[in-house]
């Protein structure tokens, strides 16, 4: 296994984002983190169905941050529940909790209003990819089904425009969640499908076929699966380097105290999708990654099911970036600091 020292963000450079989200607690945090982030642009948000939020409450969770933030002018575009293949899903208490932010939603009244955009997610990713000046960077922080709908319906779109996709998915040399998951409470129990299913991570587990078809495609990507997840674990003391009191930093503050509170799963939680926006941009100073070529699992079956498992293989169309080693120092350091800025209204 080989190591390097992630290269900084050249001085002035502000990346072009789209992200594409299931809306969940950590979704949340990633988006406010990058809302008030000066290198980062965000230049759209593409919900997908598939995952922990249902569909419409995630693209109202998303229209209200844009709105929260005063920042109106970013399209929200409405992907699918449906993914390629299977029916792999959050179980609906948990969703359920997820649908309102664990009861925050209710809460934020933003002043601003605005429309969602009239393209589905997939229409709206290579319309921005191709009419794009500036390459473009996407961040997946939930199945891979938007993407693969982007590549099946939309295959001359020009993914030589993307600069990279940074995924949290996957958990390559280490367990999956899904089983963890699926056994951490009773109600969450959906049978032998998820109960012994110790190999997927759940972004993958979503919509493997989705996942398949992009690490076979030939988009550049880098993973932020639960190898590097698991050295970043959801901590109470989280809240309190979070100082701002401005309506974004407030949301962050909550949802920390909801999720190491009265939302809490009952085992230790990686603190997920923010580590991987923090990597993408650039936001750690260094971090272990190398690449292979990986594969996915697309079988499902009933006793030691293994579909969704990501694995490293011998060939493919072309290497994949996997980060492994990170900080938890450097990550807290780096997202309080953030959210602790101004809020940006371009």
């Amino acid at each position: 296994m080989s190591g390097h020292i992630a290269a900084a963000a050249e001085k002035g450079a502000i990346k072009q984002v789209v992200i594409d989200t299931d809306m969940g607690w950590d979704d949340i945090l990633s988006i406010l983190y990058l809302m008030k982030n000066p290198n980062i642009n965000i230049i759209g948000i593409t919900v997908t169905g598939c995952g922990e939020t249902n569909l419409r409450w995630g693209t109202i969770i998303a229209k209200t941050l844009m709105e929260l933030g005063g920042k109106t002018q970013v399209p929200v575009a409405v992907g699918t529940s449906t993914p390629l293949k299977f029916d792999h899903v959050f179980p609906q208490a948990f969703k359920s909790d997820m649908n309102d932010i664990m009861g925050l939603l209710g809460s934020l009244n933003p002043d601003k209003t605005m429309n969602i955009d009239t393209r589905p997610a997939w229409k709206f990713l290579a319309d921005s990819i191709d009419q794009s000046e500036d390459k473009i960077t996407i961040l997946s922080l939930g199945g891979f089904t938007n993407l693969a709908r982007m590549l099946e319906l939309y295959p001359a779109t020009h993914i030589d425009n993307i600069e990279n996709v940074y995924a949290m998915a996957g958990a390559v040399y280490v367990d999956g969640n899904v089983a963890m998951f699926n056994n951490a409470r009773s109600e969450w129990d959906q049978g032998p499908l998820y109960s012994t299913n110790y190999t997927a991570e759940w972004n993958v587990f979503a919509d493997p076929v989705a996942a398949k078809n992009i690490f076979d495609s030939e988009i550049p990507i880098t993973l932020i699966p639960l190898d590097a997840c698991d050295y970043v674990i959801l901590d109470p003391g989280y809240i309190e380097k979070i100082t701002a009191t401005d309506n974004l930093a407030i949301l962050a503050r909550h949802i920390f105290e909801k999720k190491t509170g009265s939302s809490n799963e009952g085992i230790p939680v990686p603190i997920f999708d923010p580590l991987a926006a923090v990597i993408m941009a650039d936001g750690m100073k260094n971090y272990q990654i190398h690449y292979e070529y990986l594969d996915v699992n697309i079988m499902d079956r009933m006793k030691n099911n293994q579909c969704g498992k990501t694995s490293v293989v011998e060939a493919g169309t072309r290497k994949i970036g996997i980060v492994q080693g990170v900080s938890q120092v450097q990550f807290a350091t780096n997202f309080a600091a953030v959210i602790n800025k101004k809020v940006r209204n371009e």
